[in-house]
């Protein structure tokens, strides 16, 4: 194969030859495709016509301010001919692009000129998730904004591990045997003191400690458990002496402690401990099983003490507060077994599930004997106390340290570093309630009463004794004795990260004011692992043995504080500063100060990863820190899999190896130094994850942050007018780059730079805490901030900022405790709220250079924290906000860079995709990709074509139907020919006629029916107050033979029926006033309605109540259950009598039927017309299409008043000459057995159905389905009569489910039905999606096709530019819009795409607005006023615009002498051939509907469906039931109703809103608003997608009840100043 590319050749060819090539090595291309495409491009400019490619850009222009070609995005031609699929290959003239980091071309366009001229409407920074579909977090945790070899040094170099300073430490000693020892020599002493948070003391000696130790460790025994089983140990953190004593007995019984409570998990997570662990036995505390016995769960409306029932009841509880000694233990000389296991902690993963932390014996040991070595080695000559570790094999004179401990004593830190700590050295542990710590001075004066050695701590409970000194000094310089922290040796303070202020704070304003000696070196920050059980890893120590630690800067070998440049930093760079450090005063803007842990464990290897490939970062480079030794945790509980990552990390010696290229003596320098890393580290060492990034300095380990505390932004560039875009081509100053080999800056004009090479993006590392420090330090009303980049495409790097703040505490959002406030109020709090986030934004840019997507400000104390700590848990909260769960009260959007850079949009502005010029670009685009040979050459128009069918055959007599004028001419030859053959049938399971309900007719005559519609005649003609030709009358039934008759009756009078759904009792008044306003509006002159709906009327009900109020204006009712049918009357009678007293019959193109339908809010006041002659045409297109013939059944379910389903139900049966079954609601709702057994007994292959009556039904046979299996498993063969029952493929005789849409057809829905109720057999093959519109109920179907539906991917991007693009490939399904044909045409019909603005014809490649020429379309229409507009005198109206509708031409150069009825639906049609079940071709032209025009809304140019935007917002969260989007005044506006939830997530939901729009579609939403309960307007549907028009106005006319509304952006006009501003400059 050949990839080289000529020099020779232009460079637009050059550019085209590696798009190529990239496409052929991605699989995009076959070889031959290659190929041939390449010898294309190459004789093309051997035959001179590279002419023509670059007199296309003849016009381009090199100056840098304005956008430059995308070289890379050119055409592909394709010689493919097959069909409209195949122009879905136009990849590049469509393809959206992003730059990204290692991008090194320049991909802007020169203001409206085309690649080569080819359509393409939007600029390549549009977003497109289809062409750079990956997520910046989905590879990994993180990516660093740098390689490793990226680093910016001219040959890889990677650091050298920090080798282990002591090879092993002492033999391990067992706990216990310590115990026993301390029991021995020191029985009498203190041991422990609790303080809760009363301040209430409780203590306990050693002798008490091991004698109760050893009574529970009885107790175990004395149970069934076996050695090594688990026990919970369920205590508070206040009750450590209890805890304690649990804990050591199961050291001595050899058993394993899991420590529970519920201080620390909810009850969720401590059953799924106990399911785990298989924990059948827990020591508790009173207290605890005092809560516990408290807790009641409900089952069956009765309440069940939770230890009783369900999971827990099958623990057995032992409370060991009373338990007592065990004072044979005094005499005995124990043996204890050392354990592999000691205890599980269940630690919290950053995404909040749990994990259990294995710590074993080795472990814990190894932990206890180096923090005593740490602490003996810095001891100080002023020290009266000798070493830490007291002898617990003979007793000693010396007093002991005391230990004061604040931390969580039952878990974690607090536990090793605390309680077993303290076994281990033997002193005396003083355990207080962290909450002591936030009364000012209660934490001085403990330390002063018992003189404490050692404060074990965290950085924040510290942070907040310190602030509390600063700010009330007098609460301590007040009491009787001057506190004096003199007493203090060691402060140890655990924490991921140091807080530099902090600890100034600490040593220079508390220690040192409270008179403690030496309290730089006292105060000692220690860095642990609280997700890895709390153990420890770097202290600061004097143990020395550092001659193998590499030193990078002999002159700060000794100071432990380095100054880092902060834009160094920003690309992984460790750059140090003496200067800086000299003056530490001026230099914090551009340095940062970092203050070191220490030195590493002394038997640890450190080194710092690349977390991306595992590679050795180049020295002083940030990455993560990861460290081996035999002295950590090594295992999660039954987590092998993580185990192997997080444990047993190895370095990536053989990717280190491949940075290395050449045979430079730098290369050669490289290869050796990695030599001698494997040489003293070998490759099978396994490292921990430590999960925190940072680096290593003299030795040292300094640490930046965690890695979900870590996020990456592009660098931005401020524009003149103060917008920002991370194009940094646009820079007036050269940008320094993070890779000196990449970026070279060229001069071009005055104050005109630009890269010759290199990205047009840097992306730049940031740490959480020092975007905190910024916040908090310069916002008095910030107390903490999390931060995190959303999931979005790799080099998009949207930043949210969370801040709390004391200005948003919850109870001032709580207006169901308060008074409703006041609209000052809230116009004060939201102004406050601004001000607030216009100032995070200030100073975030201020200082550090980036710009967040949005800030939200939540309440204080409301997010979460990590496991045993203060800290923000940054990834529970991200795992908070994607869910949606967030409390948050006000949000605050930015989105300059964002349009600028990212979202996609037209260079058109103004412009239709629609319009003319931009039809052309596309015709251009689409003749130049199907090729120039040939026929392929002429484009191919989209048309259905016509199957016409003038002669219609009875399928028994074989008459010609179409000799009859009418239905009506058809009926009579019916009832002469056949009149005893059955021709109707009430399907309701009542049983017989009462009084007040409807007349039952079963298994009805041609000539019985006959006799029903002459008593009707006979009552309407006699009537005392007769109706005259061409009066409108309504009827108002139930489905039944009874509608039918009185339908058939009226055209026979020549009136016009006005068919309308029976009142609902839910909706009662909205009814009646459509009801009503339809009377009025077309003069109604009587009403026919049944038994059951008179009684509805007449009886005392909520319908008959306002039914009287409306009394005046309803014309006299007449009940047709009432008339009696009589034999002795005729049609031929009372037509005869007819023609007498009135003329006779008019012309088959009058109006005798008006169809009302209130489905849809912008049709509801519209009314098609049909007359005889349409109404017989329409009958004789089903007819055809379905193949119906004498045989076949009908059933008549649903909409029965209107469309198809009143053809089906009234006329089709007539003029087909087929058995037609009526059903109601009730025979489907309350009773379905009837309809189930019909279906799966008779000969019904037609169905129609509504989706929502599609769903009833199934569900309801789904239901009886399974009772009847469940009542043959629970009733007894012999005594089970056989019965018949409904079978799973009870609709195996149905061939074609009709299912009706208007518009594009809800597939997805209709599958989920057939998924959720499985039990039913129903074939996607059987299911017809019908396409119809207001004027044309039956445009398209797929019934008979004997395929089945055919899904087809579309590519976004295109479709918003007018194109039909088919995605193939494995993305297609994550990127794609699916969309599911509705079949084809049916007889007698044509449809054509059109362009909608140019009345052209659409080209195969291209959509447009469908076009019907049909005999069914309607004849005409009426336009009533609305039911709430009383004031309009005009009550019946036509609309020019839709009047134009129906006698639409295409333009005079394509004119084919049709007349269409404009659809307003936008779609395609693509031609298929396939194979039949016979193996013969066959060809189809299917019509794929993509949605309405009016439900399209353009932004920036581009075209964007409602639709698909609404059904992204639904998505998001399922708190959304409903939305609705629309572009109103210019702002892209969202309506959002939710679930019953508070209110104080809507900030949380705007944002996911605002994010998946952004994601998904490219588009940015202006305002967002939720829809609450209790709505002025009352009439507001359940359905908003079918009702957008009625909600929309009810919003304008401010009768919704919007509880919260953001404002996010500033309309699109901002965008289009934003994007022109930009092309100017």
């Amino acid at each position: 194969m050949d990839f080289s590319i000529p020099p020779e050749l232009p460079l637009v060819l050059q550019n085209q030859l590696n798009e190529l090539i990239k496409d052929y090595k991605e699989e995009n291309l076959t070889s031959k495709g290659y190929e041939t495409k390449r010898k294309q491009l190459l004789d093309k400019y051997r035959n001179n016509e590279q002419k023509l490619l670059l007199s296309k850009h003849s016009n381009l222009s090199l100056n840098i301010n304005r956008r430059e070609p995308d070289l890379y995005g050119s055409l592909r031609i394709s010689n493919s001919s097959t069909s409209s699929a195949d122009a879905s290959n136009l990849q590049d003239s469509l393809k959206y692009n992003r730059s990204s980091i290692d991008s090194t071309r320049e991909d802007y366009k020169v203001g409206s000129v085309r690649q080569n001229q080819i359509y393409r409407v939007t600029t390549t920074n549009s977003n497109s998730t289809l062409f750079s579909p990956r997520k910046h977090k989905q590879s990994s945790s993180l990516q660093l904004s740098l390689n490793s070899y990226e680093s910016g040094l001219e040959s890889y170099t990677p650091m050298t591990p920090l080798l282990p300073r002591l090879e092993s430490l002492l033999e391990s000693t067992f706990l216990p045997l310590i115990l026993r020892g301390r029991y021995n020599h020191y029985e009498k002493e203190t041991a422990i003191i609790s303080i809760n948070e009363k301040n209430k003391e409780s203590s306990i000696t050693w002798g008490k400690l091991y004698l109760r130790a050893e009574k529970v460790a009885h107790e175990l025994k004395k149970s069934q458990l076996k050695k090594m089983d688990k026990v919970l140990l369920w205590y508070n953190k206040d009750e450590v002496i209890d805890f304690t004593v649990a804990l050591l007995g199961c050291f001595i019984a050899d058993m394993i402690a899991v420590p529970v409570s519920f201080q620390t998990y909810s009850l969720v997570e401590i059953i799924q401990i106990i399911k785990l662990t298989n924990s059948q036995f827990s020591l508790i505390s009173s207290e605890c099983h005092k809560q516990l016995d408290n807790l009641q769960t409900t089952n069956n409306n009765t309440k069940i003490k939770l230890i009783k029932s369900g999971f827990i009841s099958q623990v057995t509880f032992l409370k060991t507060t009373d338990l007592g000694t065990y004072n044979k233990a005094k005499k005995m000389t124990p043996t204890y077994d050392v354990s592999q296991i000691s205890y599980i902690e269940f630690t919290r993963t950053p995404l909040g599930r749990l994990s259990g932390i294995v710590m074993k014996p080795r472990v814990i040991n190894d932990q206890l004997t180096m923090l005593s070595k740490i602490i003996d080695s810095r001891a100080m000559p002023h020290w009266k106390k000798g070493e830490i570790n007291r002898s617990y094999k003979t007793r000693t004179a010396e007093k002991g340290f005391t230990i004061l401990n604040t931390l969580d004593p039952t878990r974690s830190t607090g536990l090793i570093c605390g309680v077993l700590f303290n076994i281990f050295s033997g002193n005396l542990l003083i355990s207080i309630d962290n909450s002591l710590t936030t009364k000012p001075g209660s934490y001085e004066e403990l330390i002063y009463r018992f003189s404490a050695d050692i404060l074990l701590n965290e950085q924040l409970q510290l942070k907040q004794v310190v602030i509390g000194y600063l700010e009330d000094p007098k609460v301590i310089n007040s009491r009787k004795q001057k506190i004096n922290l003199s007493c203090i040796k060691c402060c140890l303070t655990c924490c991921t990260t140091i807080d530099t202020e902090v600890s100034d704070m600490v040593v220079h304003k508390w220690l040192k004011n409270l008179g403690c000696y030496d309290a730089n070196i006292c105060y000692s920050p220690m860095l642990t692992l609280p997700d890895i059980g709390g153990i420890f890893i770097s202290l600061k120590d004097q143990l020395g043995m550092l001659d193998n630690f590499p030193i990078h800067n002999t002159k700060l070998r000794l100071q432990d504080d380095v100054f880092i440049n902060k834009e160094k930093l920003k690309g992984n760079i460790v750059e140090s500063s003496i200067t800086a450090m000299i003056n530490s005063s001026s230099s914090f803007t551009e340095y940062l100060r970092l203050t070191t842990f220490g030195f590493p464990i002394p038997n640890a290897t450190v080194c710092v990863v690349n977390l991306d490939d595992c590679t050795l970062v180049p020295d002083l480079t940030v990455g993560e820190i990861w460290i081996s030794s035999k002295s950590l945790t090594d295992e999660f509980y039954q987590m092998d899999r993580v185990n192997e990552f997080v444990f047993h990390a190895r370095i990536n010696f053989q990717k280190m190896f491949s940075f290395v290229k050449g045979n430079t003596l730098e290369a050669a320098q490289s290869k050796e130094k990695i030599n001698t890393i494997m040489s003293i580290v070998p490759p099978s060492t396994q490292f921990l994850r430590t999960k925190l990034m940072g680096f290593v300095h003299n030795g040292k380990i300094y640490v930046l942050s965690m890695i979900e505390d870590m996020f990456l932004q592009n660098m931005l560039v401020q524009l003149p007018n103060w917008s920002h875009t991370s194009d940094i081509t646009r820079a007036k100053k050269p940008i320094p780059s993070p890779n000196k080999s990449v970026n070279n800056f060229v001069e071009k004009n005055d104050n005109e730079l630009t890269l010759e090479k290199g990205p047009k993006r840097i992306v730049q590392t940031y740490y959480l805490q020092q975007i905190t420090e910024s916040i908090v330090r310069t916002v008095s009303t910030v107390s903490d901030v999390a931060a995190f980049e959303l999931n979005h495409n790799s080099d998009e790097h949207f930043l949210v900022i969370i801040v709390e703040s004391s200005l948003s505490r919850s109870t001032l959002f709580q207006e169901d405790n308060l008074l409703v406030q006041s609209k000052e109020k809230l116009k004060k709090r939201e102004q406050k709220m601004n001000e607030l986030t216009e100032q995070i934004y200030r100073i975030l840019w201020i200082f550090h250079k980036i710009q967040p997507l949005c800030v939200l400000v939540v309440s204080p104390n409301t997010l979460p924290r990590r496991y045993c700590s203060l800290e923000l848990a940054n990834s529970t909260i991200e795992s908070k906000f994607q869910s949606g769960e967030l409390v948050a009260n006000f949000v605050k959007f930015q989105f300059d860079n964002v349009i600028l850079d990212f979202i996609p949009h037209s260079l058109y502005y103004n412009e239709s995709i629609f319009s003319e010029h931009l039809s052309n670009l596309r015709h251009l685009a689409l003749e130049q990709e199907r090729g120039s040979d040939g026929e392929n050459q002429r484009m191919i128009l989209q048309t259905s074509g016509v199957d016409y069918r003038d002669i219609v055959y009875d399928h028994r007599t074989n008459k010609n139907l179409g000799i009859f004028k009418n239905l009506l001419d058809i009926l009579e030859w019916r009832i002469e020919a056949f009149p005893n053959e059955s021709a109707f049938n009430d399907g309701t399971f009542k049983g017989s006629s009462k009084e007040n309900e409807n007349n039952i007719h079963k298994n009805i005559s041609w000539g019985t029916f006959h006799n029903i519609i002459a008593s009707y005649l006979r009552k309407i003609l006699t009537s005392k107050m007769p109706l005259n030709k061409g009066d409108r009358v309504v009827v108002m039934c139930e489905n039944s033979i009874e509608y039918t008759a009185i339908i058939i009756a009226c055209f026979y009078c020549n009136l016009v029926v006005l068919p309308i759904d029976i009142i609902n009792e839910d909706t009662a008044a909205e009814d009646i006033s459509y009801l009503t306003n339809i009377i009025s509006s077309f003069s109604v002159k009587r009403l026919f309605v049944d038994g059951n709906t008179n009684f509805l009327l007449e009886s005392n009900t909520t319908i008959s109540r306002l039914w009287k109020k409306e009394k005046a204006v309803i014309p006299k009712v007449t009940n047709i259950s009432k008339v009696k049918i009589k034999t002795d009357v005729s049609i031929k009678m009372f037509k005869t009598y007819a023609i007498q007293k009135r003329q006779k019959l008019n012309s088959n193109t009058s109006t005798c039927l008006i169809w009302v339908n209130r489905d849809n809010s912008p049709i509801k006041n519209t009314h098609p017309t049909m007359t005889a002659s349409s109404l017989l045409n329409s009958c004789k297109i089903l007819k055809e299409t379905l193949e119906i013939t004498n045989d076949d059944t009908l059933f008549s379910l649903c909409n029965y008043t209107h469309g198809l389903g009143f053809i089906i139900g009234n006329l089709l049966g007539i003029y087909a000459g087929c058995y037609t079954n009526y059903f109601t609601m009730d025979d489907i709702f309350v009773n379905p057995n009837n309809l189930l057994f019909g279906l799966q007994n008779m000969n019904v292959k037609n169905l129609f159905l509504t989706p929502s009556l599609f769903y009833a039904m199934i569900s309801k046979a789904s239901n009886v389905i399974d009772s009847e299996k469940t009542l043959k498993v629970n009733v007894p063969s012999k005594k089970n009569p056989a019965t018949a029952t409904i079978k799973p493929d009870f609709l195996r005789n149905v061939k074609n489910i009709m299912i009706p849409f208007t518009g594009r057809p809800k597939t997805t829905t209709i599958e989920n039905i057939l998924k959720k109720n499985g039990n039913v057999q129903v074939s996607i093959e059987q299911i017809s999606y019908i396409y119809q519109n207001q004027f044309n109920f039956n445009i398209s179907m797929r019934s008979y096709m004997g395929i089945p539906p055919v899904d087809i991917y579309l590519d976004r991007s295109a479709l918003r530019e007018g194109l039909i693009k088919e995605l193939n490939g494995s993305d297609r399904m994550k990127s794609g819009l699916r969309i599911q044909d509705s079949g084809v045409v049916p007889v007698c019909t044509d449809v054509v795409i059109v362009n909608p603005e140019t009345k052209k014809p659409c080209h195969e490649g291209e959509y447009g607005e469908i076009w019907c020429c049909s005999e069914a379309n309607v004849s005409d229409y009426f336009i009533s006023r609305d039911a709430n507009d009383k004031s309009s005198k005009v009550k019946l109206t036509r609309d020019t615009f839709v009047t134009e509708q129906f006698k639409s031409k295409m333009d005079e150069s394509n004119d084919n002498g049709l007349t269409y009825l404009r659809t307003g639906d936008l779609g395609f049609i693509k031609p298929l051939k396939c194979l039949n079940n016979d193996g013969e071709e066959i060809s189809f032209n299917l019509l794929y509907v993509l949605g309405s025009i009016g439900d399209i809304i353009d932004i920036l140019g581009l075209t964007h469906f409602v639709g698909d935007l609404e059904s992204t917002v639904k998505e998001t969260n399922p708190n959304i039931v409903n939305c609705i989007i629309a572009k109103c005044g210019g702002l892209l506006v969202c309506l959002v109703k939710c679930k019953e939830t508070t209110k104080q997530i809507y900030a949380n939901l705007t944002v996911l809103i605002t994010s998946q729009l952004l994601s998904e579609h490219g588009v940015i939403l202006d305002l967002c608003s939720f829809v609450g309960k209790n709505n002025i307007a009352k009439d507001i549907p359940e359905n908003w997608s079918l009702h957008r028009t009625q909600v929309i106005e009810a919003w304008f006319a401010q009768t919704l009840n919007i509880e919260s509304q953001f404002g996010i952006n500033y309309g699109e006009n901002i965008s289009l100043y934003l994007l022109s501003d930009l092309e100017r400059s």
